[in-house]
């Protein structure tokens, strides 16, 4: 048996994790006494859980003689090893801490601009009220500005668009979002009950710049297909000054269903595709953050949301005529937006009736 695979095959126990603790304790001081002091324990004590370490290793970790002490080959092959397991068992119990309500956690995350008031909103209401000793703070902004957040550690997690770049995050896709198309009133797309992608060729369209975010390819290619994204004929910064370009009839452009719902712009008109036109949402973090809180709400939206599942056509029912709040817009025509499957199943009851 050597270092590296110390307790493989076998449990470890909390005596293990002990033994480990002053193992530890002695590669870091060099030095019995010191490291009895340093873990409040009698140094015949720390003596006797080395030795009991070392029979069940069968190898000797420390070289002692009167004057020194020094790790051993197989010492300097555990150390490492043993303070790997000993952070996963600490980040255990304090993951374990969070789920039984004990440790008052934090949590920073960001939602995405085009998510609107939907899926992620929710999942973020039910998990404060699922956990009411953490506190979550939040932000807003596109994937690309979350992404920078993550990977500078400003937040712990971010509702993004995929396709994300880099080895050193986790993306886990939760939901999809239908995709519509904004025309302006009076249109001759405006009267269709539906649209086909090949409607829209030729057609200018309104959209925002590519930097900003992975739903610029992502949407382009679920409408147009991959790699034949059409010419941009105007740019704007976000989703309510492309709607606002659209009134002034300056092309079409390309929404998801939340934004569309959050921002119904008067002279507007939101049709659905004929067959559905779907985006990915996802979760973004670290593949390093091993922090409570962060492991603790990704579980909660995983479990809440089940498999993501994209929209199929029976569930693209249209009523004209609807504004925010199911109350019509001055001059605009906003289709109703059908909730996702994941957003009908985080309902709240009382919300139902």
């Amino acid at each position: 048996m050597n270092g590296q695979t110390v307790f493989e095959g076998e449990g470890i126990t909390a005596g293990d994790l002990r033994s480990l603790r002053y193992f530890l304790a002695v590669a870091d001081e060099l030095s019995f006494g010191r490291a009895a002091v340093r873990l409040h324990m009698t140094q015949p004590g720390l003596s006797q859980g080395i030795k009991a370490l070392e029979r069940r290793l069968g190898m000797p970790l420390f070289e002692r003689d009167r004057q020194s002490v020094a790790l051993t080959a197989a010492g300097r092959v555990l150390e490492p090893k043993a303070r790997q397991l000993l952070a996963h068992a600490e980040e255990f119990d304090r993951f374990a801490s969070v789920l039984a309500g004990r440790h008052n956690g934090r949590l920073t995350l960001s939602f995405s601009r085009s998510g609107g008031i939907g899926l992620p909103t929710e999942l973020t209401r039910r998990f404060r009220e699922q956990y009411p000793h953490m506190t979550v703070e939040t932000a807003t902004g596109h994937t690309h500005a979350n992404v920078e957040r993550i990977r500078m550690r400003t937040i712990d997690v971010g509702f993004v668009r995929p396709p994300i770049d880099g080895d050193d995050l986790q993306c886990s896709v939760i939901a999809y979002d239908r995709v519509l198309v904004a025309v302006p009133v009076g249109h001759p797309l405006a009267d269709r009950p539906g649209v086909a992608p090949a409607d829209l060729v030729g057609e200018p369209l309104v959209f925002f710049p590519r930097e900003r975010s992975g739903l610029w390819e992502s949407m382009l290619g679920a409408v147009y297909g991959q790699g034949a994204a059409p010419e941009i004929s105007r740019l704007e910064p976000d989703e309510a000054h492309m709607l606002a370009a659209v009134a002034q009839g300056a092309g079409i452009t390309l929404v998801t269903e939340p934004s569309a719902a959050l921002l119904a712009v008067p002279g507007v008109v939101f049709k659905p595709f004929t067959v559905p036109v779907a985006v990915p949402m996802a979760l973004a973090w670290r593949k390093d953050n091993a922090h409570a809180a962060l492991l603790t709400f990704v579980s909660f939206v995983h479990g809440a949301v089940g498999p993501a599942v994209p929209p199929s056509p029976a569930a693209d029912a249209v009523v004209a005529g609807q504004g925010r709040h199911g109350q019509p817009a001055d001059g605009a025509t906003v289709s109703r937006i059908p909730r996702t499957r994941a957003m009908r199943e985080l309902r709240p009851s009382a919300a139902r009736r």
